[in-house]
């Protein structure tokens, strides 16, 4: 029998685009898929839509949730009430490409048997598109310069590479997440440590959806132009943003240190001590541990910033 693959859709007051995102899961090739909905308390006819699929189509189901409880937790909950060999996540106003289970589901056979009954993840690129014109703007990957190559934990506790929207994780994952920090800062992050740590990252170099690009995005796309832009304007959130990172590491060091090898545990120490480090001795750290981000610019910021 083919192996069920099980789609995590988090929708919010995502009325206006959710139709053609249901449209293409329900058009993909590799058709034993099931979708579940995991609404966050929207206001709009985003369950109305959800309760008019399910009603055409078994495989749908609709989850709302008692209170809002925000993207990370909507997510990762849904995973966790999971009984398919395999979950997708997905966003509520994306489109995806007829493929996108098939080709990631292959993908994922294949790091399994080099990596067997542990916690895989793989991603994908996508394609950035404008939702008001509907044009292409490139790739994802591409366009912000993110390096898919560097996912071992010590990349991956300073620089997500993982865009949530693509991944796919098997049950094996499930175990790792019996507990849901409030410090997690992106579900795909932890989703992308828990696997550094005890299982595997694999990306997929090919773009599988369409990833739309508008005012109400969580988290959206951007060039590596905005990024730099966006860095020169704003130190002190920089800053923030660097703390909360070794917040989640000290919270993942919390959970899952006893389960780590002793070369896994250093590294994860002294990332989640960073904040109480000297500056000379933070920057040290940096360079030994592999702390750092994707290409020349990024690391020359950070090296200031730490």
């Amino acid at each position: 029998m083919d192996k069920r693959v099980h789609i995590v859709m988090a929708s919010y007051n995502g009325e206006k685009y959710m139709e053609e995102q249901l449209n293409s899961l329900l058009a993909q090739t590799w058709q034993n898929i099931t979708i579940e909905v995991c609404d966050d308390g929207s206001s709009d006819r985003t369950c109305e839509i959800a309760e008019q699929y399910l009603r055409q189509d078994s495989r749908l189901s609709l989850h709302r949730n008692e209170k809002n409880k925000g993207y990370v937790r909507n997510f990762l909950e849904g995973i966790r009430r999971s009984d398919a060999e395999y979950i997708m996540l997905c966003d509520q106003d994306d489109i995806w490409y007829r493929d996108k289970v098939e080709l990631t589901l292959r993908a994922m056979e294949r790091a399994e048997k080099e990596c067997p009954d542990k916690p895989v993840l793989v991603f994908t690129d996508a394609i950035n598109f404008d939702s008001g014109t509907g044009q292409e703007q490139g790739r994802f990957h591409h366009s912000s310069h993110l390096d898919t190559k560097k996912v071992d934990t010590g990349h991956l506790f300073m620089e997500n590479k993982v865009i949530g929207c693509t991944a796919m994780v098997n049950r094996a994952i499930l175990p790792y997440l019996t507990e849901i920090p409030e410090e997690i800062r992106v579900h795909d992050w932890w989703l992308a440590l828990i696997c550094s740590h005890f299982g595997r990252v694999v990306y997929l170099d090919r773009p599988t959806l369409l990833y739309r690009q508008h005012s109400g995005n969580m988290i959206g796309g951007s060039s590596f132009g905005s990024y730099v832009r966006n860095r020169l304007a704003g130190i002190r959130d920089q800053r923030a943003a660097l703390r909360s990172s070794y917040r989640q590491g000290q919270a993942f060091l919390t959970l899952f240190g006893e389960r780590m090898t002793p070369q896994q545990k250093e590294t994860a120490q002294k990332f989640a001590a960073l904040a109480e480090t000297g500056c000379l001795m933070r920057r040290w750290n940096m360079m030994k541990y592999g702390f750092t981000k994707s290409g020349l610019m990024r690391n020359v910021g950070l090296f200031i910033l730490l």
